[in-house]
């Protein structure tokens, strides 16, 4: 792997993990089957999208560099966010 992806990872990992532990505290609601559910959902998706992101999508519309990672790597860990509501309707 080249430094470029270790450091999307690394961002994307730590962003995803953030924003899914800190997220439902700030909007006062309960994980539905647990945090690390919660966690491990947001930081896998994450993971798979900021990859795709990065390795397909930015190339074909031309994003070099640093901006295509801060771009794959903040769409990752929005995605991550949306997943969390996405658990959050299935459970109901």
């Amino acid at each position: 792997m080249s430094g470029s992806v270790l450091v999307l990872l690394l961002i994307t990992v730590v962003g995803s993990v953030l924003i899914t532990w800190l997220l439902p505290m700030a909007f006062k609601s309960k994980p539905p089957y647990g945090l690390a559910v919660d966690i491990a959902v947001g930081t896998g998706v994450g993971i798979a999208w900021s990859l795709v992101a990065y390795l397909v999508l930015s190339p074909l519309i031309g994003l070099k560099g640093w901006l295509a990672l801060v771009m794959s790597a903040g769409d990752a860990i929005g995605f991550a966010a949306v997943m969390m509501w996405v658990l959050r309707r299935i459970k109901r």
